[in-house]
C-alpha cells in the first residue's frame, strides 16, 4: 500500500516551531512517520490554551487530529507504538479528554474534543480536516493535570480511527507530536478559562484546583445575561432584590451530571437550594481538587461559579452593586448548540 508524503509537520508550541516529520514516498506497506525527529515537549496549566499549527500538509487530503493519553503511546522521534486494548485494530486514545481538548481548528470553535473530526465520521466519504495554505491551526486547552500526545494522520482506511498492526505500529501515514503535559497552578484556578462549547447531550469537564480540603463549596450554573464576567470575576444581577445573584433558568441550557466522579442527578446548583448555611455540606475538595462534568440540555450560555458555602445563605450573596462579598471564582462560558 503506498502511503502519501507528510512532508513536514511543523508544531508550533508557545511560539516556537518545532520540526515533527519529514519523509518521502514509501511503498513499504506500513505507516510512514517520515523519520521524525523528536518534537519538544511542552506544558500549560489547567484552563489555559495553546496554539498548536501543523504545516507542510496536502490542501487536497483530510486529516485527523487526536489527542492520545501518555500511558497509550511509546512515542520515539515522532513516531509511536500505540495500546489498543480493545484489538479492534485501531489506536486507544484514552481518556485524553480529561486532560486536554481541541477547542478551535482553524480559527473555527469546536465543542472541547479529544479529537477532529468526531469518531462518527465516515471512512468511506471522510470529512477530515482540510488545510488552508498547506497548514492546520489548533487551540488545546488544559482541562486536568495529566500528559497527553497530538497524533496527525491522514482520515481513510477501514475506520476513521487511527489503524495499527498487531505490534501497535500504525499502518497508516501519522505522526506524533511532542508530550503535551497539563499541570496543576499554584493558587486557585478555575479551568477552562476561556470559552468552550457543546451540543445537547455532550459533556464538558471543568477542574477547579488549589482549594481548601477543609471548605466546603458550591458550583452554580448561571445564565449568560445575568452575569458581566472580567476574567475569574463578575458582577451579578439580582432581579428579586434578595441579595443573592440570580442564576437564571439556567437548567434550561446545562445541567451538573457528575462532580469528583460522583454521578448527580442533574442540577444547576451542587448542593441544592436547601443546604443549611449553617451547616453546609458543600463539596469539599479531594487533594485541592473539585472536578465537575456539566451536560448540555438546550441552547444557550451557562458560566460555572464555584463559591464558598456559607454566609447568611447557601446562595451567592452580592452587594447592591451586584459584585460578589464572599469568595468566589468564575469558570469560562459553556455555550451548548
Amino acid at each position: 500500500m503506498t502511503q502519501s508524503t507528510l512532508k513536514a509537520l511543523v508544531l508550533m508550541l508557545m511560539g516556537s516551531l518545532v520540526i515533527v516529520g519529514c519523509g518521502d514516498e514509501d511503498d513499504n506497506g506500513g505507516g510512514d512517520s517520515g523519520g521524525i525527529s523528536a518534537s519538544a515537549a511542552t506544558s500549560t496549566d489547567i484552563g489555559v490554551a495553546q496554539t498548536l499549527t501543523i504545516t507542510g500538509l496536502d490542501d487536497a487530503k483530510a486529516y485527523r487530529v487526536t489527542l492520545v493519553v501518555a500511558g497509550n503511546v511509546t512515542a520515539d522521534d515522532g513516531s509511536g507504538v500505540f495500546v489498543d486494548n480493545d484489538g479492534n485494530g485501531a489506536a486507544d486514545a484514552g481518556a485524553s479528554e480529561d486532560v486536554a481538548r481541541i477547542v478551535a481548528v482553524n480559527g473555527t470553535d469546536q465543542a472541547g474534543a479529544k479529537t477532529v473530526p468526531g469518531g462518527d465520521d465516515d471512512p468511506a466519504n471522510p470529512s477530515g480536516v482540510t488545510p488552508s495554505g498547506g497548514q492546520i491551526t489548533l487551540s488545546v486547552v488544559g482541562i486536568g493535570a495529566g500528559t497527553v500526545y497530538p497524533v496527525v494522520y491522514e482520515n481513510g482506511g477501514a475506520s476513521t480511527f487511527l489503524e495499527i498492526d498487531a505490534n501497535g505500529v500504525p499502518t497508516e501515514t501519522y505522526a506524533v507530536g511532542g508530550a503535551f503535559t497539563v499541570n496543576t497552578p499554584t493558587g486557585i484556578a478555575v479551568g477552562p478559562t476561556g470559552p468552550v462549547s457543546i451540543d445537547v447531550d455532550g459533556t464538558m469537564k471543568y477542574t477547579i484546583s488549589g482549594l481548601d480540603d477543609a471548605q466546603a463549596y458550591r458550583i452554580t450554573l448561571v445564565v449568560a445575561e445575568n452575569v458581566t464576567t472580567d476574567g475569574a470575576m463578575g458582577v451579578f444581577m439580582d432581579g428579586d432584590a434578595n441579595g443573592a445573584a440570580d442564576a437564571g433558568a439556567s437548567e434550561d441550557r446545562a445541567l451538573i451530571v457528575s462532580v469528583n466522579g460522583t454521578e448527580q442527578t442533574g442540577a444547576k446548583t451542587v448542593p441544592g437550594g436547601d443546604d443549611d448555611p449553617a451547616d453546609p455540606s458543600g463539596v469539599n475538595p479531594v487533594g485541592g481538587l473539585i472536578t465537575l462534568t456539566i451536560q448540555g440540555v438546550g441552547a444557550g450560555t451557562v458560566y460555572p461559579v464555584v463559591y464558598e458555602n456559607g454566609g447568611a445563605s447557601t446562595f451567592l450573596e452580592i452587594g447592591s452593586d451586584g459584585v460578589p462579598t464572599e469568595t468566589y471564582f468564575v469558570a469560562g462560558d459553556l455555550t451548548v448548540n
